[in-house]
């Protein structure tokens, strides 16, 4: 899969390092491409006036993000007709300046249409009052490397920032907040717009309620990759790298080329569940869908279903001694290359055992979703660990922390970790949902998803993705591309839902037309 890197604070310092003593490329290029960057975004989102100039304020600190400020504001200001006035507040004595910082510094000399004001020690009404007329602000007071709380004169600048009624542009990251959860340091510059040096930081990636606006990646000149012996890689996913990874259905294909994919759902009063996953499936390209009920649930089923078979595992209203033996009849059939687990099923101990010894013995890839989770308990990571096949499971945070031990509240807050935790202890891929779903493999990589879509928030949506990543398992992608891929087009069937009933209308129903649409849309732009 190739799909950009999301990187820590710490691997992003180690590319830095690394790239300037492989490439030999002075570090004062890589920053005057970062600082290039931003300004490039700036005269997008804000084009020069054809009368007058546009005000530009860029507030500095000491460090490498202080000369990436640098940067922009010469590039602004330097050109001919630019269009811009560019004012340099200074948050640190000038002498205080080192380094690269202190050269890109230099190079603002005996530029017209630049100011340079000292602002170290200045309060909040001082950058107020600095601040006044500016259209653009661009924040380049702190890096990646923040650790403590902001305070003095910069907490007062993030302050007076936050008010001002003008574009705020952040470079590499907002001011104040951490580089690897996106949380604040106090207090940190909200930004809308983040124009981050060579790839996305974790912190901006995996908290959807963050201060980071757009996020713009600036390139350096040199490929980003996660340096070696850093840690467990982290992806963003992207329409290219998704596009890459769907099959396509060949002209002369018939419905069993697409796979035959066994659900396992449903019950009397859940049969909904089971219809969606089945939709879902039909819709994402599977052949070929049975739905496995009890006695019971199979008629509800086929009161509901039209394309897709049904069958039952139990004349009753659990799992019993033959109903394994029954799956394995449907698991033999042509085709078969893919299982799911859970949704709507009963909850008794016939199927609590049946879903350990489905878990245990089947050797296709299983999806599991739903009371199929909350029947592991806390003993799923041991038995994913010794399946034969390979394991995708879908929790929402309630049903991962009862999978992990752990509190929904700790699940919440540390949901990249969890993830992580889990897919490695289980050997399972952990599919976290949730806004900007997270995708755990068993080497501890994660893939982040980009969507945040409040049309997903109702009940069945997570139905439709368990359907939609079989389907793609039963198509022949291999589990962790299923997986990745599958929540990339929940995520875009969401955006569309959510364009045509707009999101407090949308309901689960509307997702697996909406997966096909936005499949046609990604694989049309090829």
């Amino acid at each position: 899969m190739n799909f950009p890197p999301v990187l820590s604070a710490a691997q992003m310092r180690r590319f830095d390092a690394d790239a300037a003593r492989t490439t030999g490329l002075p570090s004062l290029i890589l920053m005057e491409n970062a600082g290039r960057g931003v300004a490039d975004v700036v005269r997008v989102r804000r084009p020069p006036a054809r009368e007058g100039r546009v005000v530009v304020c860029v507030a500095c600190g000491a460090g490498n993000n202080g000369g990436d400020g640098f940067v922009a504001a010469r590039h602004l200001a330097g050109a001919p007709g630019a269009g811009y006035e560019v004012r340099v507040l200074l948050a640190v004595e000038r002498g205080k300046l080192a380094g690269d910082a202190a050269a890109m510094f230099r190079a603002l000399a005996g530029l017209a249409n630049v100011s340079i004001h000292d602002h170290a020690g200045a309060t909040q009404d001082e950058w107020a009052q600095a601040l006044t007329g500016a259209a653009v602000i661009v924040d380049a007071l702190l890096g990646t490397g923040l650790r403590d709380d902001v305070r003095g004169t910069t907490a007062a600048a993030i302050a007076a920032i936050n008010e001002a009624a003008a574009l705020k542009v952040a470079v590499d990251i907002p001011s104040g907040a951490d580089a690897d959860t996106g949380r604040p340091h106090g207090a940190s510059v909200r930004a809308d717009v983040t124009v981050t040096m060579g790839a996305r930081k974790l912190g901006m990636a995996t908290d959807p309620s963050g201060d980071c606006g757009d996020v713009e990646v600036a390139e350096l000149g040199v490929p980003v990759t996660v340096p070696d012996g850093t840690g467990p890689a982290a992806f963003w996913v992207d329409e290219a790298g998704t596009r890459a990874l769907l099959p396509r259905r060949e002209g002369t294909a018939y419905k069993g080329d697409a796979g035959h994919l066994i659900v396992v759902a449903g019950s009397p009063g859940k049969s909904g569940s089971a219809s969606l996953v089945a939709h879902a499936a039909l819709r994402a390209g599977a052949g070929l869908v049975t739905i496995a009920s009890t006695a019971a649930g199979q008629v509800a089923l086929d009161a509901k279903v039209v394309e897709a078979m049904t069958a039952r595992y139990t004349d009753g209203d659990d799992a019993d001694g033959g109903s394994f033996a029954a799956l394995e009849t449907l698991l033999a059939r042509p085709h078969v290359r893919a299982l799911v687990l859970g949704p709507g099923i009963p909850t008794g101990s016939g199927m609590r055992a049946l879903v350990a010894r489905l878990v245990a013995e089947v050797k296709v890839p299983l999806v599991i979703d739903a009371d199929g989770l909350n029947l592991l308990g806390d003993q799923g990571a041991a038995l994913l660990a010794a399946a034969p096949a390979p394991r995708v499971v879908t929790p929402h945070p309630g049903e991962m922390a009862r999978l992990s031990g752990r509190s929904s509240g700790d699940v919440q807050r540390a949901r990249l970790e969890t993830a992580r935790a889990f897919a490695v202890a289980s050997r399972a891929i952990v599919v976290l949902k949730g806004p900007r779903t997270l995708t755990a493999a068993p080497d501890g990589a994660v893939y982040i998803n980009p969507a945040i879509e409040p049309a997903l928030g109702t009940a069945g949506s997570g139905d439709v993705l368990t359907g939609v990543v079989g389907a793609l398992l039963a198509q022949g992608l291999a589990p962790l591309a299923a997986a990745v891929a599958g929540v990339f087009l929940h995520g875009r069937a969401g955006a569309l839902a959510g364009r045509t009933h707009g999101a407090p209308g949308a309901i689960a129903g509307d997702l697996p037309d909406a997966v096909a649409s936005a499949r046609v849309t990604l694989m049309i732009a090829r």
